[in-house]
């Protein structure tokens, strides 16, 4: 009695344990001080250590002394192995979040409750930035995702009622939704397993769009997915998780009213961050509209993505020095071949030198705009060049023939001008530099490389010839 009582009094509850497996008479009594004790007070806390540990047996002990299956408690005044401090949940969420997976099997078996009414786990989230918070509250289904408990995940939602349940728990009482959840997840370990695996419910998918306007900036789960998947250690998850949201249903056209950015293709919105060589390539790839979704009527401001690279004369003289002449502005920090590059893949999948902007203007009417007779020949050479590496890129849908012979005129205009000034200049179209191999090629699509043209010589060589 005194080496029990002082055995328990200094919290030495696996040094009990062991006395009581020691013999069978002595078992009642050690058992009685291990899981009763005074007022019955080590109930519990035995049976959360159960849990923690993933000792069956100590729970059904536990158990059997009266500890309740249900019980929503401190975790961090009853076991030593609590996730973190002011931690609040039931066994089941516990052996979910120490990944105690035999024992969370055991549990379930018992007919527990998957979610205490009205009281959902405290400080048990794993998510970014939730041990920082006072509290953060959460279902048994978000500790399952966010945790990477996939066994837990799959137990949950396999049986059909079970699943509801835990769904409509986690819509009132999660901070972010479920697929959000699967999302964030995804990024933290690497993997889009439970993500492909959530989006095969039928009732998660139908939010493949949604978004909580308190939560995650708005964002659907597609626009967060791109908004972490910009940071450099992510690129190689953002491309698996992108595949598993379109392949779901996810919308690659404008984010919906009252989201983030409302309106904005998620290919202009990675433009506007420079993530060129990665997300948005890989957009494109997935079938996002290379013209930006234009919307009809246009809307005031509206420009696709041609027209952000593709800027008119008069705004480019504005601000940039004019013994630095050049077609392309360094956008976020971009090169201008890196720019070059890209606007090659734009119009490889489709985009358009026709489509006009809020103001009635094309990309083609901009580069145009740099070929006018008045303006110095070194605008006028950079126009003819850029204009020639577009014709020379663009598919046939991307140009009608109308446009196409506009160009042409306007070229060969320019070409007698030439001639009739007796100038030489080299009308090479590799607009400032050839394009190499690492400027275009990502993520396993097709590289595109230019051929280098013979340059082509007008002036006084020309006449003598």
């Amino acid at each position: 009695m005194l080496i029990g009582g002082t055995l328990k009094d200094k919290k030495q509850l696996g040094a009990l344990a062991k006395l009581a497996r020691t013999s069978g008479r002595l078992c009642s009594f050690y058992e009685q001080q291990l899981y009763k004790g005074k007022n019955c007070s080590n109930m519990i806390r035995a049976f959360m250590w159960g849990a923690s540990m993933g000792s069956i047996p100590v729970m059904k002990t536990a158990n059997g002394w009266g500890a309740d299956l249900d019980t929503r408690t401190d975790l961090d005044c009853h076991s030593p192995y609590a996730p973190c401090r002011n931690t609040k949940g039931t066994a089941l969420q516990l052996t979910i979040r120490v990944k105690q997976n035999d024992a969370m099997q055991w549990l379930l078996k018992q007919g527990v409750l998957v979610d205490v009414p009205n009281k959902p786990a405290r400080n048990m989230c794993q998510c970014d930035g939730g041990w920082d918070r006072r509290e953060i509250w959460a279902s048994t289904l978000h500790i399952a995702i966010c945790t990477g408990n996939l066994n837990a995940v799959k137990s949950l939602l396999r049986v059909w009622r079970e699943g509801v349940a835990a769904l409509e728990y986690s819509q009132k009482f999660d901070h972010d939704l479920i697929l959000h959840t699967a999302v964030c997840q995804a990024f933290r370990y690497h993997s889009v397993e439970i993500l492909d695996f959530v989006l095969k419910n039928v009732m998660i998918r139908k939010s493949i769009d949604g978004f909580k306007p308190n939560s995650q900036g708005g964002c659907t789960p597609l626009a967060m997915a791109l908004l972490r998947g910009g940071a450099y250690y992510a690129h190689c998850s953002t491309k698996s998780i992108l595949a598993s949201l379109v392949k779901a249903g996810a919308s690659l056209g404008p984010y919906p009213p009252a989201s983030y950015r409302a309106g904005i293709s998620p290919l202009m919105d990675e433009i506007e961050r420079g993530h060129l060589r990665t997300n948005a390539r890989y957009l494109l790839q997935l079938g996002c509209d290379p013209n930006g979704d234009r919307p009809d009527p246009v809307t005031q401001d509206w420009e696709s993505p041609l027209h952000v690279y593709i800027i008119p004369q008069h705004e480019n003289r504005s601000f940039r020095p004019p013994h630095v002449p050049s077609i392309l502005p360094q956008w976020q920090g971009q090169s201008r071949r890196e720019i070059k590059a890209f606007i090659v893949v734009l119009l490889k999948y489709g985009a358009s030198l026709d489509i006009t902007d809020s103001d009635g203007y094309s990309p083609l009417d901009n580069v145009l705009s740099y070929m006018e007779p008045f303006l110095t020949p070194g605008f006028r050479i950079l126009g003819f060049k850029f204009v020639k590496f577009l014709l020379a890129n663009v598919t046939d849908k991307g140009i009608s023939e109308q446009s196409m012979r506009r160009a042409e005129d306007v070229m060969a205009t320019m070409i007698q001008d030439l001639r009739a000034e007796h100038a030489t200049h080299d009308l090479s179209y590799d607009y400032e530099g050839p394009l190499q191999e690492h400027h275009l090629g990502v993520w396993g699509e097709e590289e595109v490389v230019e051929e280098e043209p013979a340059p082509i010589l007008f002036g006084m060589a020309f006449m003598d010839a």
